[in-house]
């Protein structure tokens, strides 16, 4: 009896060796057919759930070719899993500070997550490597209220930096009741714009510490930007500014970002920033 037992160790120990150090030496292999292996484990004991907003450190490709570089920063919600031996089963195997390797069937993820055909360069038995950290992880509620605390506080910036710049510049001028500051530079004499109405703008647009993001004079010909007032083709600070005034007539526009482009980065534009525009409101359609 004893025997036998002894011998039956032995089968389950060898069995454990194949799965670990057989196909893909060192990793292990969950029920699914998923193979992972673990770099550090944090100890932390909670692991993300269905739904819960993920931050991690992500790249993937096969044994010879990245196919995604590490991307620091990755936010991903955690889904179910849709095939056995899914990527998905692996996150939620993941604690905050984990890393650790993931082997995917190339064809089902491809098909399965991505939903586009594998390409043609990898074989249908190929397979994809993830390299993956988990950053940290939080619930839907926990990254709105998050969110909501950074924009407040950006928000706040956003307001000390205009302030800053109104004393500087020894502006006085109070805002409209939605929030610009409506400068006139030059008397206009001609047309006022109205909802419907076409007009032609040139304009030179800074940040408050100056920066230029963009320019008419810097377009080809120079020519200024036509668009109909009312029809929501310019930021809103733009459509109240522009309808205050007449055709032939310059103006300094100091939009708050709400206005603007609010939370969105643009381009050269940050998030939250308040922007200065110089005008000309150079014809107006008949």
């Amino acid at each position: 009896m004893k025997k036998n037992l002894f011998f039956l160790s032995l089968v389950f120990i060898a069995a454990g060796l194949l799965v670990s150090c057989g196909k893909y030496p060192g990793f292990k292999k969950t029920d699914t057919g998923l193979f992972y292996k673990f770099h550090v484990e944090s100890g932390d004991t909670a692991k993300p759930r269905v739904n819960d907003l993920m931050k991690l450190a992500l790249s993937y490709g096969t044994k010879d070719s990245t196919l995604m570089p590490v991307t620091d920063n990755f936010m991903l919600p955690l889904l179910a899993p849709m095939f056995k031996g899914d990527i998905y089963e692996g996150f939620a195997m993941m604690a905050k500070g984990d890393s650790a390797t993931f082997i995917v069937q190339a064809d089902s993820f491809y098909t399965k997550i991505v939903r586009q055909p594998r390409p043609e360069f990898i074989d249908s038995t190929a397979v994809l490597y993830f390299q993956v950290k988990m950053i940290e992880f939080m619930s839907q509620e926990e990254m709105m209220k998050r969110k909501q605390e950074e924009n407040a506080a950006l928000e706040q910036e956003e307001m000390k930096k205009m302030t800053d710049y109104l004393t500087a510049n020894n502006i006085t001028t109070q805002p409209t009741a939605s929030g610009i500051i409506y400068i006139e530079t030059k008397k206009g004499n001609g047309a006022k714009p109205t909802i419907g109405k076409s007009v032609k703008v040139h304009y030179t647009g800074t940040l408050l510490d100056g920066t230029k993001f963009d320019s008419s004079f810097d377009h080809p010909n120079q020519e200024p930007i036509e668009f109909e007032i009312g029809t929501g083709r310019v930021i809103q600070g733009w459509e109240e500014g522009i309808a205050m005034m007449n055709k032939g007539g310059k103006a300094r526009l100091i939009i708050p970002s709400k206005l603007a482009y609010g939370e969105r980065a643009q381009g050269p534009i940050p998030a939250f920033s308040t922007l200065v525009f110089e005008v000309e409101l150079v014809d107006v359609a008949k």
